[in-house]
This record gives C-alpha cells, structure tokens and sequence, in this order.
C-alpha cells in the first residue's frame, strides 16, 4: 500500500507536467496581432510613407493619341556627330502597346572630308539635311512609379520601339530600320517628358565607302495627350 500511494502523486505530477506542456505549445501557435496604423485609401502612400501595394495605373493611354516633339544630339559611324531635331505622332489601342510615325531632321555633314578637298578638284561631299521617317511599334510592358517626394509619387513608362521607314537623303540607299528603349514620365494627367536612345542603321555613301552604318540618336522631348483619359 505503501509504494502504490507513492506512485499515484508521482503519476499526477507527470500528467500535469505534460497538460503544462501542451498549453504552452498551443500559446505560442496563436497568432499575434501587431498594432499597425491606418492607411488613408485615396493617397498614393499611407501613413509614414508606406507602400499600399499594388494599385491601378494612374495615368492611362488607351484610345489616347500622343503628339511629341523632340530634340537631341546624332552620332554616325561615317559621317560627323550633329544635332537633331522633329517629332512624333502615335496611338494606343491599349496600355501595353502602340503605334508611332515619327520625323527626325539632322545635317549630314562629313568633317573628315575637307582636309581631302586639297587633292581632288572641288568639294566630294555635299552636306545636307537628312529627312528620317520611320513608323514603330511601342511596346511598354514596364509601369513604374518614382517617389519625388514625402507625399507624391510620379508615374511613368519604360517602353521599347521597333520599326523601319525611309532616310530621304544622297547618301543613304534602301531602308531604314531602327530599334530603340524610352523612359516616359507623366505630369498630370495630359502631359509627359519622355527620353529616347535609339539606333537608326541604313546603307550610307560618303567618300566612295558604302556600308551599313549604326547612327546613335538621343532625344528628349515633351508629349502631350489627346483626348481626355478614359476610365
């Protein structure tokens, strides 16, 4: 009798060591709720300038017409570095993809050219401007959205072009094609600045060398938005 009347509390001690055990478990698995600020629904960033996740497009091209102009510096592989200048048209059937028809203006002009005019009778190269026009197909799969400040967020787009036209110049032969990559930022809901790097190649002529050349345009311009944006 003895020994089962020590058992029987040492049995009690286990069994309640073990419910002990099983309750501290289960508290540990319950979730806890930090304290967490509200956020205002209606403004770009919430309290303490944080991100509310994703968010619809803010500014919106779809069935929208842009009108751009723009200006810039040109470099050729055979011919002299200038400046350039023109604009662009293009529409948006959608918020990825668009079309474009653009004019670019810039002197074809060969520097390398005039120390060689004391060995031949008169001037081997002419320059002149060159009339580029090509149509492109815009892709913009890329929405960003750039922190300005501790209350506003401005939008914009990374967008890529590719398309072909024609160079009306002497010295180029058969078409042009270009491919290029922009970065479009938005201010309000009309107006955008945009900056292009693109790569005009063309057959060129100058100094009885033919070949294709990569002309590299940089451009920076302002576009604006027609009609209204469309919900």
């Amino acid at each position: 009798m003895l020994c089962s009347r020590r058992v029987i509390p040492y049995r009690r001690s286990v069994v309640l060591g073990a419910y002990i055990a099983v309750a501290a478990c289960v508290a540990t698995s319950l979730p806890v709720y930090a304290d967490e600020p509200c956020l205002d629904p209606d403004a770009e960033l919430g309290a303490a300038g944080r991100r509310k996740g994703v968010q619809k497009r803010d500014f919106m091209k779809r069935l929208r017409l842009e009108v751009s102009a723009w200006g810039g510096f040109f470099a050729s592989d055979l011919l002299s570095s200038s400046y350039d200048y023109g604009g662009a048209i293009a529409f948006y059937p959608g918020e990825d993809f668009g079309f474009e028809a653009s004019l670019l203006v810039t002197p074809f002009d060969l520097a390398v050219e005039r120390p060689l005019t004391q060995f031949f009778a008169g001037q081997t190269f002419k320059p002149s401007l060159a009339f580029m026009v090509v149509g492109d197909v815009l892709w913009s799969p890329i929405h960003l959205k750039l922190r300005v400040s501790e209350n506003s967020i401005a939008h914009g787009d990374l967008f890529f072009a590719l398309g072909a036209g024609d160079t009306i110049s002497q010295t180029v032969q058969g078409l042009t094609f270009d491919v290029g990559i922009g970065l479009k930022l938005y201010a309000g809901r009309f107006f955008a600045v945009r900056f292009d790097l693109r790569d005009y190649l063309m057959i060129q002529e100058a100094v009885a060398i033919q070949r294709v050349t990569n002309n590299l345009v940089g451009l920076i311009g302002v576009s604006l938005f027609i009609p209204g944006p469309r919900s």
